[in-house]
């Protein structure tokens, strides 16, 4: 149950960390 909360987490934060290293790089 705990584990499955913090991949799902873990998740998201790669997601969200990889769409704003793509926006950031976009911009330049």
């Amino acid at each position: 149950m705990i584990t499955n909360f913090l991949c799902s987490l873990l998740a998201g934060l790669l997601v969200a960390l990889f769409d704003y290293w793509l926006n950031s790089r976009n911009k330049k």
